[in-house]
């Protein structure tokens, strides 16, 4: 075969069709390596053609010259159980000893009274390797998946006296857009005959989420709770494969479920996209089990970052292809796939959906920004996991969270961060001495990289600033002084918050919530003053009352409030906390 791309459809729009490129990809950078040698460089590229996905291979794939292949996808065995022969093999029971030998060393660290940095790196270097997490999920006896799994990587064996031609077929039915997959199976199928290989399987639900036991008819004529049997093995073997090259399984530690992540990619190489999803299963074993919808959200921000930390690791490799900074430019986001244990035995898929990649590296131009987003992401994580999701407060915080993460919906993140606000004066006031923040120069940060221009210039507004520092010294910075027992001095306004977004609905009664509280702000610095000569906070002055009523005239009140809020409750910068007037 010369240099061509190949097509896979999206048949199905679920993480099955990625499945299969990724099978693709694997097995053609397989053949390549084992004909060049495996230090060989080359390029493959994968593509989203939004009617189908294409693997662009820039280089010549030799079939004839083969006479054996290693299988990509191991045979999955117990410990009471032997492989065919000729199949590599990954044990389940060891898989599953390593994850919880894992897990007392992260429990212990947890536990030491030191935090030291040495151990946190050997708790990290004995990490279990990436392929772990995909053998538990397939290998759980629940999902009901290993047996048919084993079937299609038994064949491949098979497949060796006549592999040449056995690899064309498997290319054959991805040859052109337009081409018919059916026509290349039957041409296949005498060979399959003629070596024994058991041409059809049943559709697992764990390759085929939209598929599986359930009602699979065209027309809905009967209703039959039965398996799909007529899969062809080429395109099973496919997905097989591909389950060790893009998928991130984790287990919920609320519900127990099964959550399937699958990478869905716009545009990159196979060599970024395998090093950066390598750094992304590297961030999840040091994430451990989560709650439900913080999977979703923990997942999305550490493949984004994965592919921020791949950016800049390969920013002094002048063997690189030159690489998009942004990783919205690359990645598309997660086929996402909830299974549920409805019964003893048996998971079911319960739900599919598709979580994008949020939309903030479009200004990065350097690596200093690259660092800069990093550090927003990881601001993120650290207040995403500090919400409890078992209370009904904090399940609705990370619903909204996750909106705005997935379709960048600022309103959901102007309603996650008013709630949020009571969140941080709530754990204070419980004895917390700290709750993690966002911060007032990151949040302006991720708001200048959403080239939002209205929200930019409010939050440059010098007259804005100064009225959100006043909530701030009004609300967290009080609170957070008395849960470290120091002298609050000022009083907290618990509901101050909350009261700001209830007014913002209609502009005249925001302005007059907004200006009575700037009124008690500046008595009370008075007041203090007069009392103790004491001042920890500045006055706010006319002209940043002005300066906010003009900008809700402009942007309107509920825009201003909820920016209010956010950055209200956000933490100081360093600069700032240094031009506090002297205790």
């Amino acid at each position: 075969m010369s240099e061509k791309s190949f097509y896979v459809p999206k048949q199905s729009d679920t993480y099955s069709d990625a499945l299969i490129l990724y099978g693709l990809a694997a097995l053609a950078d397989q053949i390549y390596r084992s004909a060049k040698g495996p230090d060989t460089r080359w390029r493959m590229t994968l593509e989203d053609h939004g009617s189908h996905y294409a693997l662009r291979v820039d280089a010549e794939l030799t079939l004839d010259e083969l006479s054996s292949l290693p299988s990509l996808a191991p045979y999955l065995t117990s410990d009471d159980e032997a492989a065919p022969e000729g199949l590599p093999t990954q044990n389940v029971t060891a898989a599953r000893e390593q994850l919880r030998a894992w897990n007392e060393q992260r429990r212990a660290l947890a536990g030491s009274a030191s935090r030291d940095s040495e151990l946190e790196q050997q708790v990290r270097d004995l990490a279990p390797a990436d392929e772990v997490a995909v053998a538990l999920f397939v290998g759980d006896s629940k999902m009901q998946a290993i047996g048919i799994y084993n079937r299609l990587v038994a064949q491949w064996p098979k497949v060796q006296p006549n592999l040449s031609a056995h690899l064309k077929a498997i290319f054959a039915p991805f040859d052109s857009p337009g081409s018919d997959p059916q026509s290349a199976l039957k041409a296949w199928a005498k060979l399959a005959g003629q070596d024994e290989i058991e041409q059809k399987g049943t559709a697992s639900q764990l390759l085929n989420p939209h598929q599986g036991k359930g009602a699979n008819e065209l027309k809905a004529n009967a209703l039959r709770i039965e398996n799909i049997k007529d899969r062809p093995w080429p395109v099973e073997f496919l997905k097989v494969v591909g389950l060790w090259y893009g998928v991130a399984p984790r287990r919920t530690i609320d519900t127990n479920d099964w959550k399937v992540y699958v990478v869905a990619p716009l545009r990159i190489t196979w060599q970024d996209f395998r090093a950066a999803f390598a750094e992304f299963n590297r961030y999840l074993w040091r994430e451990g089990g989560q709650t439900t919808l913080k999977t979703d959200i923990t997942s999305v921000l550490l493949l984004y970052r994965a592919w921020l930390n791949h950016v800049e690791a390969a920013a002094s490799d002048q063997s690189s292809f030159g690489l998009p900074l942004s990783p919205e430019a690359v990645i598309a986001g997660f086929y996402v796939a909830q299974f549920k244990l409805l019964s003893s035995q048996a998971y079911t898929m319960l739900n599919m959906s598709f979580l994008s990649m949020p939309a903030w590296g479009m200004h990065l131009r350097n690596r200093a920004d690259v660092l800069a987003l990093q550090e927003v992401i990881d601001e993120h994580l650290d207040v995403v996991r500090g919400v409890d999701e078992t209370r009904s407060s904090g399940f609705d915080l990370l619903r909204r969270y996750r909106d705005f993460l997935s379709t960048g919906d600022w309103q959901a993140f102007f309603d996650f961060a008013a709630g949020y606000g009571q969140e941080i004066l709530r754990r204070l006031n419980e004895g917390r001495r700290s709750v993690p923040l966002f911060s007032v120069m990151r949040l302006r940060r991720l708001i200048m990289s959403n080239n939002r221009k209205d929200l930019t210039q409010i939050v440059e507004n010098v007259g804005f600033q100064n009225v959100a520092y006043a909530i701030r010294h009004a609300t967290v910075i009080p609170q957070s002084r008395k849960a470290r027992g120091q002298d609050a001095l000022y009083e907290v306004r618990y509901g101050l918050g909350a009261e700001l977004k209830r007014k913002s609905a209609v502009r005249d009664e925001f302005v007059v919530a907004l200006t009575d509280f700037i009124q008690s702000y500046n008595q009370e610095n008075a007041q203090k003053l007069e009392s103790t000569n004491r001042q920890l906070r500045r006055d706010i002055r006319t002209n940043d009352i002005a300066e906010v009523v003009r900008l809700i005239d402009e942007y309107g009140a509920e825009l201003v409030a909820n920016l209010l809020i956010a950055f209200g409750y956000a933490r100081e910068s360093r600069e700032e906390q240094e031009e506090q007037p002297a205790a």
